[in-house]
């Protein structure tokens, strides 16, 4: 999807975590002492997980002083709640326009492109959900139905309105089948990895995955065209 040449287009990256160098895209509302904080407390939540990390281990990746982070929070409990508000905001936005008119391969190739962009730019934020959910943390629930609103909402629902959705498809398992799939691929990367001929998170294993899942997606939920109702 193309910039928006907004205050909130993305810039540039930062943050860059473990394998496959996951980074957080940098927008330039973000270039401030409270977006730096916020992804700071995103990398870290991602890397330890939520329990585990503290007021004062975001204020030293962030450079600042604990004093500063409750200034802008108040408290971690605050802080959590910027970041989840955070993804899911980068998510609405990423997929508001998933679902365009055109041909059936091509509309899906659009959609796996953008779904591969937005699980390739916001890996730390995928990784921090994921955890958190295996971890059974129970905070991370309301994000988690987010995303799933997403995939029912700005995929499923456009994708039955255009004509192109198998009638007889599981709607609430399908959003689930969708969000479950990218947040265990990104949680589990490093294994992965270790199959694949070359990182996950380079440019060819991410093509790779793409063309792999949009096809399984696109085959198993696509009305086919002998079964489409006649105009």
């Amino acid at each position: 999807m193309g910039a928006r040449g907004t205050a909130d287009t993305p810039v540039g990256c930062a943050a860059s975590m473990g394998a496959g160098q996951a980074k957080i895209p940098v927008r330039l509302s973000d270039l401030n002492t409270y977006a730096r904080i916020r992804n700071a407390a995103l990398a870290a939540f991602a890397e330890s997980g939520v329990a585990a990390t503290s007021i004062r281990d975001v204020a030293a990746s962030a450079d600042v002083s604990p004093g500063l982070v409750q200034h802008h929070f108040s408290t971690k409990a605050g802080l959590r709640e910027a970041v989840d508000g955070y993804v899911i905001e980068l998510a609405v936005e990423t997929f508001q326009d998933l679902v365009r008119e055109g041909e059936d391969r091509e509309v899906w190739r659009a959609m796996g492109d953008t779904t591969t962009a937005w699980v390739r730019d916001n890996a730390i934020a995928v990784r921090y959900v994921a955890r958190a959910l295996t971890e059974g943390d129970r905070g991370a629930l309301p994000i988690f139905d987010a995303l799933v609103e997403v995939a029912q909402r700005q995929w499923l629902e456009p994708l039955a309105r255009e004509g192109k959705l198998e009638p007889n498809v599981d709607r609430e398992w399908a959003a689930l089948h969708v969000i479950v799939f990218n947040l265990a691929s990104v949680l589990l990367e490093p294994a992965l990895s270790h199959r694949l001929p070359a990182p996950f998170f380079t440019p060819e294993q991410l093509a790779r995955w793409n063309t792999a899942t949009t096809e399984l997606y696109r085959r198993g939920l696509t009305q086919a065209a002998s079964a489409k109702p006649r105009a």
